[in-house]
Parts: C-alpha cells; structure tokens; sequence
C-alpha cells in the first residue's frame, strides 16, 4: 500500500450505525489505542446511544474506515465539574481516535478534526471547540496543533489523570 500523506488521501467522515459498535470495540481494545481509553465500555455504550447534545461519524480515508470521532455541546455544570469555567457554554467536546494502525501518523486525524471544525463553524452557534488528551500523548497534540488548535492548560480528572486542553475558538477568523 502506498504511504499517503492527509494531503493526498481523501478523508471523509461517514455515518456511524449500530452496525459499526463492534468494529469501534475492536479499535478500542488495540494497544495503540487502549493505552489511552482506560474505561472503552463507557465510550462504546456513548457510541451506541449518544446524547441528544452529541454525534459521531466514522473517519473513512478512500471509502475505508479507519477511525471514529465523536463531539457533543458541553453544559455549563459539566464544564464546572471538572473545573473548566473558562469555557463557554455551548461549546463543543470532541474526542477522536485512529483505529486501523496501518493509518497511524499519516495525518487522518487532522483532516478529519479540520472537516468536523467546519461543520461546526457552519452552524454559527459554537464559540469554541475543544479536546483533551494526556499530557504524555505528545503523538495526540501534534496531530491537534495540525488542526489549528492549541494548548490552554492542563487539568486532571480521575480516572483519565493529567490532560492537557486544547481549544481552536471559532469566533476567530481564519
């Protein structure tokens, strides 16, 4: 298989049925992501029934897919829960992984984050949009930087441990 670059390849994101939980369980098990998601039962079950505040799509490169990403508009009092009261109501959390190790590294995650931001943008009514990952998931915070987002802090909640917060605001022009 010829190494794509993100530049060359052609990233779209998909609808996610109920058909597709058992290959989000599969990727969520691989070791190359499972280092990351401590507790996947919470995110399968989110996948299979999310939140009125929430969707999800698979991450296809060439029809193939290779990933999942997922967002939801975040309360207030959830914001304040893990202490993030500088983060305005109504913004969106996205969560996103590359599940099909074969794609690792070649960029899918920053096109994929950069066609849901905008998605997003489209719909007007989202100031900012955010993502965490562990402050030891250098890998992660490239990828999102490629995105244009960038480092606002670092915060802890227990189960995940210390995470560091990136943002891309959409009231910004760009």
């Amino acid at each position: 298989m010829k190494n794509h670059s993100f530049m060359e390849s052609n990233v779209t994101l998909t609808r996610f049925s109920s058909t597709d939980v058992e290959l989000l369980r599969h990727w969520m098990t691989a070791p190359h992501v499972a280092m990351w998601y401590p507790e996947p039962e919470d995110h399968i079950a989110w996948a299979a029934n999310p939140p009125p505040s929430g969707n999800r799509s698979l991450i296809a490169v060439d029809g193939r897919s290779v990933g999942y990403i997922r967002w939801q508009s975040v309360s207030r009092e959830v914001l304040d829960s893990v202490g993030l009261y500088e983060i305005p109501a109504g913004s969106v959390d996205v969560d996103l992984l590359i599940g099909d190790r074969a794609f690792v590294g070649r960029g899918i995650g920053p096109k994929a984050l950069l066609l849901l931001v905008s998605q997003l943008r489209h719909r007007g009514d989202v100031p900012l949009v955010g993502l965490s990952s562990s402050v030891q998931n250098l890998f992660a915070q490239r990828a999102y930087a490629k995105a244009g987002f960038h480092i606002l802090r670092e915060y802890h909640v227990p189960v995940y441990g210390q995470l560091c917060l990136m943002v891309c605001n959409l009231n910004e022009t760009v």
